[in-house]
Parts: C-alpha cells; sequence; structure tokens
C-alpha cells in the first residue's frame, strides 16, 4: 500500500499493519477523495486532529498546515474509541 497521500505515525504504523487488504484499501480511498471532509465521516476535535470513521474503526489524524499531508495518530476499533 503506498502511502503517498498521508504519512503514518510510528505508533500507527503496527495498526495499520494489522488491517485487513479491505480496510488498507478503504484507508486509502478516505484519504484520497473529498468524502473526508464530509461531516458524516470526519470530525474536528482538539488541537488540530480529527477523527474519521472506517467502518468498525476510528482513524486519529492531523494536518499540521493546509497543504501538508495528513498523518495518521492512531487506528481503534469503534468499541475502544467510545470507551
Amino acid at each position: 500500500m503506498s502511502v503517498s497521500k498521508f504519512k503514518v505515525s510510528y505508533p500507527a504504523a503496527t495498526q495499520l499493519a494489522l488491517l485487513a487488504n479491505a480496510e488498507k484499501a478503504a484507508l486509502k480511498r478516505l484519504f484520497s477523495s473529498t468524502e473526508i471532509e464530509q461531516p458524516g465521516t470526519t470530525k474536528p476535535i482538539s488541537d488540530g486532529r480529527f477523527v474519521s470513521r472506517l467502518g468498525s474503526k476510528r482513524v486519529l489524524w492531523r494536518r499540521q498546515s493546509d497543504d501538508s499531508q495528513p498523518e495518521i495518530l492512531s487506528i481503534v476499533d469503534h468499541s475502544f474509541a467510545q470507551a
């Protein structure tokens, strides 16, 4: 999987590696389309970070500037994200 559309933090790299191939493809699609900007998909949280839905997973990411690539910080199961 090419990560040219986004960066992956060191802790998220293991989480990314554990995703099923279908989830990796969905993640790549999410960051390469305007879907990531939709309010039903992505919600801003504190400190310039965002949470996006990816099936049963939630992706925590940030963009340090408008022209920079997003950086994935963490990928967690939806049930863990609610706890």
